[in-house]
């Protein structure tokens, strides 16, 4: 058993949205979990892009921070979808002996070695694991006004059979942890779709066109917002979609549930305000 976790921020959360940290520290807190940040944290070397460059360093770069963490005895706790799959996926292909022991090669230089023993949690799956029993009593503010689209995003999902805790085929998670906290689901999660994000890059057009099918399909629900584990989701929905239809991350819907102060929650930071 783990003396804790590490809490695992990212990039994009630190550097762009501040404030999902600042709400994510807040229930985390709340549920009473101990994560510290995890010390010497670096780039997960995030899974569309980069990985496929240099799939060496890739493997290096997440196991030094998993081997910090097994050497401190505690689990790593992730807030961002491209992270958690980035870490899974890499301690899926360092069960290879062979993969590993080349890995531990590079990192004996910095005496460390990863030995697969560490546990690797979304704060997705950590809340959910909470229960509804527990989690409702944690909640202080009604936010039944809040109607929610879930969106759970592509890395929390696939590829399967790899360690991944959401199945990829009609998702509960977000779901359930929406209606505990009292909000309203409006949209069944049957077929997850993806943001377009992951592409922007290489077919702007493309990315819209799938932006705007699945944030039309959510407005259509008769949602007011799209609640979504995501930062990268969430960036997409709140500065490219056209339909106007506010997004929330995960902890922010979950912090306001528990009472926490605007200033903690930060909704003012939305480039598409809330209505409710």
């Amino acid at each position: 058993m783990s003396d804790g976790s590490y809490l695992f921020r990212g990039c994009l959360i630190p550097t762009r949205l501040p404030y999902l940290e600042s709400s994510s520290k807040y229930v985390i807190d709340r549920m009473g979990i101990d994560a510290k940040d995890l010390p010497g944290a670096s780039c997960c070397v995030e899974p569309i892009g980069l990985k496929t460059i240099a799939e060496d360093t890739w493997m290096v770069t997440v196991a030094r921070m998993l081997a910090i963490a097994e050497r401190d005895g505690r689990d790593v706790l992730t807030l961002c979808n491209g992270c958690y799959l980035s870490f899974v996926e890499a301690m899926h292909v360092l069960r290879t002996k062979e993969r590993a022991d080349k890995v531990n090669e590079v990192l004996d230089q910095i005496g460390l070695e990863y030995k697969g023993d560490v546990k690797v949690r979304h704060i997705l799956d950590l809340v959910h694991s909470l229960g509804e029993e527990r989690l409702r009593a944690l909640v202080s503010t009604d936010v039944s006004m809040v109607h929610v689209a879930p969106h759970t995003g592509c890395h929390v999902l696939r590829p399967s059979g790899i360690g991944l805790v959401e199945i990829p085929y009609a998702p509960r998670m977000l779901a359930d942890v929406a209606t505990w906290s009292g909000a309203r689901v409006d949209h069944s999660e049957e077929w997850p779709e993806c943001c377009g994000g992951g592409v922007s890059s290489i077919d702007e057009t493309l990315s819209s066109k799938m932006l705007e099918r699945v944030t039309g399909r959510y407005k259509g629900s008769g949602a007011n917002c799209i609640l979504t584990p995501c930062p990268f989701c969430f960036s997409q929905f709140d500065l490219r979609q056209k339909e106007g239809l506010p997004v929330l991350y995960i902890s922010e819907l979950l912090a306001m549930a528990m009472g926490a102060p605007a200033n903690v929650v930060g909704l003012k930071y939305h480039r598409i305000r809330t209505n409710f």
